[in-house]
């Protein structure tokens, strides 16, 4: 197989945060818009159960709605804290990916992985960099400077061409 594209990218804390700022930016606002829909919900469904004095349920789901308020809030600050104090960002581990036409390999000290095309949720470029969605949380980030093959250019068409419908652009 050819290899059509190779890029290599540092993971550091401050590209993290960089992801982290872009993706607050792209799915803040819904996911907590999900957030206070299933809050209201429920709430309403304490008023209900509260005004049929069935005071046992209303507790439920009182309880469920602290339940969900708390794992919806305290779930992704753990995970940013573990993703932070992991490996591959505090010793800035380096990632090789490379692409060819029906998917991509990439690999590290710890990863070897080949991903398809097809198994990419989204991809979005920026100024300084190519997110590669996963899925709703995960992204595999691509830095522009760290093209060894290929340019940024022909990079960009060859996501779009393999993302129909998945490429945003920000450039």
């Amino acid at each position: 197989m050819k290899v059509l594209f190779k890029n290599k990218t540092k993971y550091s804390k401050e590209i993290y945060e960089e992801f982290l700022g872009f993706h607050q930016e792209k799915y803040g606002t819904r996911y907590y818009a999900y957030t206070a829909l299933i809050a209201i919900a429920l709430l309403f469904c304490i008023v209900l159960q509260i005004q049929s004095r069935h005071y046992w349920i209303a507790l439920l789901t009182i309880f469920i709605l602290a339940l969900f308020l708390i794992w919806r809030i305290y779930n992704p600050t753990k995970i940013i804290q573990k993703e932070m104090k992991s490996k591959k960002i505090e010793k800035e581990q380096e990632f090789i990916f490379k692409f060819f036409d029906k998917n991509f390999y990439i690999y590290s000290k710890k990863l070897n992985r080949y991903v398809y095309y097809w198994q990419i949720r989204k991809v979005f470029e920026t100024e300084e960099f190519f997110y590669l969605y996963i899925d709703k949380t995960h992204a595999f980030l691509l830095d522009k400077k760290g093209f060894e093959i290929g340019n940024i250019q022909d990079f960009s068409k060859f996501m779009k061409q393999k993302c129909k419908f998945r490429f945003s652009s920000k450039v």
